[in-house]
């Protein structure tokens, strides 16, 4: 007779991550090109920037289940030159 293992799955903690860009002015067509065929659930939602102020700077707020899966929800080009800094909610009294 064979046992029946039973898998438990493990639920996934997922934090919150704010991923920031840094770019220059004569990188910001080639950020925006990056998008173009990358399947992401980041692409088509609006995110925070500053290059029309001539700032270049971008940020997102992801859920995620490490620094690294927060990378990949971008294309490759922006992953390698954004920081991922976890984040929580605090209360400023």
């Amino acid at each position: 007779m064979y046992a029946l293992a039973l898998r438990h799955s493990v639920p996934t903690v997922m934090s919150t991550f704010v991923l920031a860009h840094v770019h220059e002015q004569a990188d910001c067509q080639v950020v925006y090109a990056a998008w173009r065929g990358y399947d992401s659930p980041l692409r088509g939602l609006d995110t925070m920037a500053s290059c029309a102020n001539g700032d270049h700077h971008m940020y997102w707020t992801v859920d995620a289940a490490s620094a690294h899966d927060a990378l990949q929800q971008l294309p490759p080009y922006l992953a390698q030159r954004t920081h991922a800094s976890e984040v929580r909610r605090v209360a400023i009294r």
